[in-house]
């Protein structure tokens, strides 16, 4: 076997399994986007845990401005108030009319 073919083949084979994982990776996210959409239980999850991470990112921008950190302070409030807009508007815009 040449050097050429021998590079041929292990190209072929990474390809194979590249393509391979793609394959199982899309399937995986399409199970669970279905799953997502489905469940009521896991959308409350999850918004919970964001809006525990943006308590918690409010609580350590105070934290900074105490000890006079204004820059991360700043960062850390911008981060919250952009997480608490992108739960929000969701909630707003696309409100179930009864």
């Amino acid at each position: 076997m040449t050097k050429r073919e021998f590079n041929q083949k292990v190209e072929d084979i990474t390809a194979w399994f590249e393509r391979g994982i793609k394959t199982e990776a899309d399937d995986l996210e399409r199970g669970i986007t279905g799953k997502y959409n489905k469940s009521h239980l896991l959308h409350f999850t999850t918004r919970g845990i964001f809006t525990v991470a943006e308590i918690g990112l409010l609580t350590g921008a105070k934290h900074l401005a105490c000890r006079e950190r204004r820059t991360a302070a700043m960062r850390c409030a911008g981060l919250e108030g952009t997480g608490l807009v992108t739960e929000l508007l969701p909630i707003l815009i696309f409100r179930r009319k009864k």
